[in-house]
């Protein structure tokens, strides 16, 4: 089978080498099942891992995190045995020296499958990351009591995400932050109603200080780091949140007041969707992960609130789709590329 691999980290993407491995199909043990991977997408989490050493320094090194496919084999076991046929949702990444980007996976029946009936396999590639960390967020603002959150970064596939889903809901407001005027336009397209504020304009801390107080706001999630999190934390009222979930900027976290934090008693607090699942509290885990995909599998229906818009490419053109992607003339905007290994039709 072939897989695709990092074959030599670099910080300029540009310089980043990966290529193509053949491989044997591996074989499942008890407990396992064997995956036919039909997509998988690249996630900033993917690409921002190729710029940087491995730990341990070896290469070349499998790649991709989540993905989708069926289920054509198992190893032995009732769970794993049950899932032979089942389209699934695979988290595979650093799991028995694989990544997603390979036309097979051979995944704990127990950890590593989430079965998403219903819909084609691989529209089902980007069933975690984005979906459950849009879950995620929503229930840390809960958490905190708040009625509304500010997210950053705004016209993602998250964001959007994060709109259809508030909107569906109808307990939360969701104040967007986008750059450029067209992103604001991108957002009332899915909700009329969206509630947006564009960095173009000059008055833009102003309108999002104003919105702040009107929704009563005290949390927001910033996917910029640099100087925002510091303007979110100057604008947010007292007793109130920032959670830093991205580094866009390229720059760590500034102009942050410091009596802020000491009277005013704001706080600045990294978010990461695995520090939610919190996997050592297993029973804990178990049960927010079932909640999530309650809402996530339904969502991931053709329409639904967890759908991504993608730009498809092979094994072989996915380096050179996402450098297009991310030149000049390219964008992001709107869509996420997605490695197609095999097709349901």
């Amino acid at each position: 089978m072939k897989r695709l691999v990092l074959a030599e980290p670099n910080a300029a993407l540009d310089r980043v080498q990966l290529q193509i491995e053949e491989v044997p199909v591996p074989v499942p043990k008890s407990g396992e099942v064997l995956v036919r991977m039909f997509a998988a997408p690249v996630n900033p989490s993917d690409y921002g891992s190729w710029k940087r050493p491995n730990p341990d320094g070896t290469y070349p090194t499998p790649i991709g995190n989540e993905g989708s496919g069926v289920v054509v084999a198992s190893g032995g076991g009732v769970i794993a045995g049950r899932m032979v046929g089942k389209t699934v949702g695979v988290v595979a990444g650093n799991v028995n020296g694989q990544g997603s980007y390979q036309e097979y996976v051979c995944v704990s029946a127990f950890k590593n499958v989430f079965p998403i009936p219903d819909i084609p396999a691989e529209d089902a590639a980007s069933f975690f990351v984005n979906p459950y960390t849009a879950v995620a967020m929503t229930e840390y603002v809960k958490g905190n009591k708040s009625p509304a959150f500010v997210h950053t970064a705004a016209a993602s596939q998250l964001g959007q995400m994060l709109v259809k889903l508030c909107k569906q809901q109808g307990d939360l407001t969701v104040i967007n932050v986008v750059r450029r005027k067209e992103q604001v336009e991108l957002l009332k397209g899915i909700d009329s109603e969206a509630v947006t504020v564009c960095q173009a304009d000059e008055d833009w801390h102003a309108q999002l200080q104003a919105l702040i107080r009107a929704h009563k706001c005290t949390v927001a999630f910033d996917a910029l780091s640099g100087e925002m999190t510091g303007t979110l934390v100057q604008l947010l009222p007292p007793n109130s949140t920032t959670y830093v979930y991205g580094g866009l900027s390229g720059n760590p976290v500034g102009n942050v007041d410091t009596m802020d934090l000491i009277y005013r008693r704001k706080k600045v607090q990294g978010f990461l969707l695995t520090s939610w699942i919190n996997p050592k509290d297993l029973m804990g885990a178990l049960f927010r992960l079932r909640r999530a995909a309650a809402l996530v599998n339904p969502g991931l229906r053709r329409g639904g609130w967890a759908t991504s818009q993608f730009k498809d490419c092979s094994l072989e053109d996915m380096k050179e789709s996402l450098e297009e992607m991310m030149g000049p003339g390219g964008s992001f905007t709107g869509q996420k590329l997605r490695v197609c290994m095999h097709s349901s039709d």
